[in-house]
């Protein structure tokens, strides 16, 4: 992973996802890209006039300034020590922004805080964030807001044992394998024992067969609430990061009933919630 793109409204909810993004960057050696997404007054923007270019002008300045000053701020570090690269955008919807820059920079991973505290609050963790895993070119990290980087030692994955989820580990292990991170791959059943074993086994092979990375474990978990037994799970190994694979249609489950497991993950986990796309995963 070589360039991370963190959006930000400027919220104190946006502040974690970036301390987050900061550090992960410096861990990975990778490129950080910070922006903001602003829109023009709509009288501003309806006016076509040298007037308007030169409020147009001062409107990116005065923003890149924020944003300089928000980075430097939280960082504790003045802007220009920091390694980052500094990006101002205007338009709407700020998702559709938020995507088209990621598209221009490359982007192998963008992070966004899981709540956003202004008007601009759509672009981020909220009523839009499924457009925008839907849409964006890479995996969309959503980093709560009472987050503190302690850097990634465990990453937990829920699997279907479909040959997607096999892509969406390979996809996993680019970002585990600098950092030697332990990959916990859990399947929730409601069947019998027998055919979740040898459901697991099977996957197990194939992923043998797809990938080399040793520091990988294999768990089983039974009950009728699927959200509420990984919930479980994931207490018990209490991991520094959540991966969901978003399908096409459909969630994390094929099942009806545990359709809305990758939103409640969204809404309720105070968890990193790194979020794959199935069309991304085999580029």
């Amino acid at each position: 992973m070589k360039t991370f793109l963190y959006a930000t409204d400027f919220s104190q909810n946006s502040v974690a996802a970036l301390l987050f993004a900061h550090a992960l960057s410096q861990e990975l050696h990778a490129k950080l890209i910070v922006l903001h997404v602003f829109e023009l007054p709509m009288t501003l923007a309806s006016t076509v006039s040298n007037t308007y270019s030169r409020m147009e002008v001062r409107s990116f300045a005065e923003h890149r300034e924020k944003l300089l000053a928000f980075c430097a701020e939280h960082l504790k570090q003045t802007s220009g020590d920091l390694d980052i690269t500094y990006q101002i955008d205007e338009g709407k919807p700020i998702g559709e922004i938020i995507i088209k820059n990621a598209v221009e920079v490359k982007a192998d991973l963008i992070v966004v805080g899981a709540k956003g505290g202004s008007r601009l609050k759509e672009a981020f963790l909220g009523s839009t964030t499924a457009a925008l895993i839907d849409t964006a070119p890479c995996p969309v990290l959503a980093v709560p807001y009472d987050v503190d980087f302690q850097g990634i030692k465990k990453m937990v994955y829920a699997t279907d044992f479909e040959g997607a989820d096999i892509f969406t580990v390979e996809k996993m292990i680019q970002l585990a394998e600098p950092l030697d991170i332990e990959l916990h791959l859990v399947h929730i059943s409601s069947k019998d024992a027998t055919t979740s074993e040898d459901q697991m086994k099977w996957f197990k092979d194939m992923l043998h067969h797809k990938v080399i990375y040793e520091n990988i474990h294999f768990d089983l978990r039974y009950g009728k609430d699927v959200f509420e037994t990984l919930q479980s799970y994931i207490d018990e190994v209490a991991p520094d990061m959540v991966a969901m694979l978003e399908r096409e249609g459909h969630s994390l489950i094929k099942d009806l009933k545990h359709r809305d497991l990758v939103q409640r993950m969204k809404s309720e986990s105070h968890i990193p919630l790194l979020s794959y796309h199935k069309k991304n995963i085999k580029n």
